[in-house]
């Protein structure tokens, strides 16, 4: 993904010994974490709904110059058309899960900018925390992981 990504690692010692057994039992997580990456695009897609970050903090608000030229949805932060949160996807393989847009400008809307920085900008971005983890997104994941190491190896 060329836009902003996920990078998340877990610190369960339960779930690393269990991926670990599976390792050797030739056995991979790729379901588990299919599971994971749509329960994080559901999230990702209510937090833009409710305008806040993962750790519940709503975006700083648009700016009075920004709302006076933005041609629609003149209320709604980090919206136009729809297409940032539209376009986040998942990747889950056997051993990984990695989840994010491939838009390069999710990175500006994450990280924000300044003009002085990126002259291409008509104003500064403050950052808008979209992407990443609740502590509620963290503990799913957890117990997804642990209700598939739970089921019997073939």
């Amino acid at each position: 993904m060329a836009g902003v990504r996920l990078d998340v690692e877990i610190n369960d010692e339960r779930v690393k010994r269990a991926l670990g057994e599976l390792i050797e039992r030739g056995r991979d997580a790729q379901a588990a974490f299919k599971a994971i990456g749509e329960d994080l695009d559901r999230a990702h897609r209510d937090r833009f709904d409710q305008q806040v970050s993962p750790d519940g903090q709503p975006w700083a608000p648009l700016s009075d110059a920004y709302r006076e030229h933005k041609p629609r949805r003149k209320d709604e932060i980090l919206v136009l058309n729809g297409h940032l949160r539209d376009t986040l996807r998942y990747d889950a393989g056997p051993d990984y899960l990695e989840f994010g847009t491939d838009r390069v400008y999710g990175a500006m809307m994450h990280f924000g900018g300044t003009q002085a920085d990126f002259p291409h900008l008509w104003g500064d971005i403050p950052a808008r925390p979209w992407l990443g983890l609740s502590e509620d997104d963290e503990a799913q994941a957890v117990r997804t992981l642990l209700d598939y190491l739970e089921q019997p190896l073939s």
